[in-house]
């Protein structure tokens, strides 16, 4: 038991050093929201809006009524429809014909997708090539913004003085895998890329979610754009690391109230998601995957485990739980971890029960990387809104 005593307190420990870590990645972040003040300069700087679409339709219109309703002089939306086999493009095209569209929506229908190119880097490529914007922005088919976004977005690139800003979408939740599952990636990602660290130019931390990236164009060219980036499915990750090594700023932010999201929808859609971008996120390292699963499961699943199983065993023994040794430090890691994890559920508007959840999400996710891994070691690749790419061969 003695052995059990120490491992349950050591992960008790890295719990509480987890919420230290949260509460000093989060305090002093910046999170923007509907009515804040905005400082632009006249005239605003043009905005180019990158929309990779493909297979979108449910989600495009919504999508696409905000892009054009936004509250912002000069800025256009070039979406590229990316060889869809719904009506994405015909969706596309009917709002590119309408009155109030004129001018500011422009649609390109790809029908090839280049040897050693990646679907979305590849169309977001070609709509970054008509683009005539100082800023980029690139952004999903199946985001919702509200009117004053990209103002806000501008004005906070201005104030921060950065070369690249990623905004943090809020998501939207249609199923309780989607509740099990979000907030413990979302947790996962937090931890592993600090909000503090990655808006520290001293910290080599790179992190952007693909919802919302808004870059300076002369930049963007002068990285390479995304040819550099043809063989990425993490291209917002990958994006944000190559301006930070170049010694540009970047910098996350947190939205309220400004934009949303529905990521995935079901087990399947988080699997076949997850799955496309997990290995490669590890930079295809073998040891990081291994580690992280094995660290990951010793956190968020050994605790309750543990506390289940002693508590099951002194219940059929009629042992006294007060004379279990060990029951004590699995009850307080179970606290703690749920201590530390509700607040992100919080955030995030999802039941603080969820927190119960935390070892199932664990253990997905810990399937998700092994899954992920396996596929591109044996060279199979991974498949992702019906195309297959195999990893990379250097």
């Amino acid at each position: 038991m003695m052995a059990l005593e120490t491992l349950l307190a050591g992960v008790l420990l890295a719990w509480i050093g987890l919420g230290l870590l949260s509460a000093w990645s989060i305090v002093g972040a910046t999170i923007l929201r509907p009515g804040q003040p905005v400082e632009l300069s006249c005239p605003a700087p043009k905005v180019s809006i990158l929309v990779a679409a493909r297979n979108e339709e449910e989600a495009l219109p919504a999508a696409l009524e905000s892009l054009l309703a936004l509250d912002y002089a000069d800025y256009e939306v070039i979406l590229v429809d990316d060889d869809s086999t719904d009506r994405s493009g015909v969706i596309a095209e009917e709002w590119a014909g309408r009155p109030a569209s004129a001018g500011r929506l422009k649609v390109i229908h790809n029908h090839e997708l280049p040897p050693g190119w990646r679907g979305k880097v590849h169309a977001l490529s070609l709509a970054a090539g008509a683009a005539r914007g100082e800023w980029l922005l690139a952004t999903d088919a199946d985001v919702v913004f509200h009117p004053a976004l990209l103002r806000l977005a501008v004005s906070c690139a201005r104030k921060e003085q950065a070369r690249l800003v990623s905004l943090l979408p809020e998501f939207e939740f249609g199923s309780t895998a989607e509740r099990v599952v979000l907030p413990a990636f979302s947790f996962l990602l937090a931890t592993l890329f600090p909000l503090r660290l990655i808006n520290s130019p001293k910290s080599p931390r790179a992190l952007a979610a693909g919802a919302f990236i808004l870059m300076r164009r002369e930049d963007y060219e002068a990285l390479g754009g995304y040819a550099r980036l043809r063989d990425v499915l993490a291209e917002d990750l990958r994006m944000a690391e190559t301006f930070k090594r170049s010694g540009r700023r970047i910098y996350a932010v947190l939205t309220r109230g400004l934009f949303r999201t529905r990521m995935y929808k079901g087990w399947h859609e988080l699997w076949e998601g997850l799955t496309r971008s997990a290995f490669e996120g590890t930079g295809f390292s073998l040891a990081r995957v291994i580690s992280g699963v094995v660290f990951g499961n010793l956190l968020a699943v050994m605790p309750w485990a543990a506390a289940a199983i002693l508590l099951a065993r002194d219940l059929a023994t009629g042992a006294p739980w007060a004379a279990d040794s060990a029951l004590p430090y699995a009850l307080a890691a179970c606290l703690a971890s749920a201590l530390v994890y509700s607040p992100f559920l919080i955030f995030l508007r999802v039941s603080p029960l969820y927190v119960l959840t935390l070892p199932l999400a664990c253990l997905f996710y810990s399937g998700v990387a092994i899954a992920s891994t396996w596929m591109s070691l044996r060279g199979r690749g991974v498949s992702w809104k019906g195309r297959h790419y195999r990893p990379p061969t250097s």
